[in-house]
């Protein structure tokens, strides 16, 4: 049976920094979009919602007060000097974001800031590029205030010796696509703490390069999927430098009739050798009709690596549960404990404490006692 064909809802005209001949570009997008390596990436989520959510007005986000060191400017697409680097074979769709809007928003911060830099998104976001500059030290929490349908694309570059720690609270219902890529040059630091819910769709790319020695990635995920709800987590972590280190642990709580889908990739190219890096992706499933598909997977081009990845799927221990009720806790209340804790353990970092208060932590467990 053949795939329909994907397709942007208009005709892109790019940035005059991204390419001079739209045709060209809209071609470079419709074959990537439509490649095997793609519909793979997009095999459990339907993609069209996300890109005719593209070209919608932006809505300026909430920025709260900048922090000292942090300036934030309003780009004109007209830009001679390129913000960013072209991504359309492996990002597509936040290629084509950057099309639909006539600015982009530049955040480039240095020194050591006391406060936070806090984004929130009241809808559809203009793209943004946040540059740190070389050992330069920033905390950057993302939130999201509107239960309405938006995206948001992210570019994050860090420079030599710097360090980020990303916090994002994502706990809307409506139909929601994230896209986030991270560059880190030599002794960078990059930690991201993902907190989020299930909703009518949500799909968070991420896409983090370790492109030199000494370079470090890390992801806490912690979510929970209500019934009926969707969650889809595309992963890829590049090591392109010897001497780099990641790890990333997920955990997701599904409920009954809902939906989670991750695939979390390593790639660690060739002559990279003396690379750390390891992948966790834990799922617990409160329903018999829960549907959980998960993929990580290890892509190794050198030798002298150390490198680990696993996956479980699995149910309340009907023992915990026991071990609960026989200390006299109702058993509703001893799922609901248990399943917090599992959830406790990926749940870190600023903005961790809104995090737990906003889990619907669920008791429909079918475990018997």
């Amino acid at each position: 049976m053949a795939h329909l064909e994907l397709a942007l809802a208009s005709k892109p005209e790019p940035p005059r920094w991204l390419s001079d001949d739209s045709d060209q570009f809209q071609d470079a997008v419709n074959q990537a979009l439509n490649s095997k390596v793609h519909r793979e990436r997009w095999k459990y989520t339907k993609s069209q919602p996300i890109l005719d959510m593209l070209e919608a007005p932006a809505v300026a986000p909430n920025w709260h007060t900048l922090p000292d060191g942090v300036v934030l400017r309003q780009i004109t697409q007209d830009l001679q000097d390129a913000p960013l680097q072209n991504q359309i074979a492996d990002a597509p769709e936040a290629s084509s974001a950057l099309c639909y809007h006539d600015k982009l928003t530049l955040i480039e911060a240095s020194g050591n800031p006391t406060q936070p830099l806090i984004i929130e998104h009241r809808g559809h976001s203009a793209p943004i590029v946040l540059k740190l500059a070389a050992n330069s030290h920033l905390e950057l929490h993302e939130m999201y205030a509107d239960n309405v349908d938006q995206h948001q694309t992210l570019w994050i570059e860090l420079g030599a010796g710097s360090s980020l720690t990303h916090a994002r609270n994502s706990f809307i219902k409506a139909k929601h696509w994230q896209f986030l890529h991270v560059n880190l040059a030599r002794d960078a630091s990059y930690v991201l703490h993902n907190h989020s819910c299930g909703a009518q769709l949500r799909r968070q790319d991420i896409q983090i390069l370790c492109n030199e020695p000494g370079s470090n990635a890390t992801i806490t995920s912690a979510s929970q999927v209500g019934e009926g709800q969707h969650l889809d987590q595309q992963i890829t972590l590049e090591h392109r430098a010897a001497n780099s280190s990641s790890d990333q642990v997920f955990h997701n709580i599904v409920e009954d009739k809902a939906k989670v889908t991750f695939n979390g990739r390593i790639h660690i190219h060739q002559h990279c050798p003396q690379v750390a890096a390891t992948l966790q992706n834990k799922n617990l499933a409160m329903g018999d009709n829960a549907t959980i598909n998960t993929k990580p997977e290890l892509e190794i081009y050198t030798d002298d690596v150390t490198c680990a990845h696993g996956a479980t799927v699995g149910q309340l221990d009907p023992q915990h549960v026991f071990y609960c009720a026989s200390r006299g806790i109702p058993l509703a209340e001893a799922r609901a404990l248990l399943a917090q804790a599992f959830l406790n353990t990926a749940t870190t970092g600023p903005l961790a404490q809104q995090a737990l208060s906003e889990f619907g932590i669920p008791t429909s467990d079918k475990a018997d006692v």
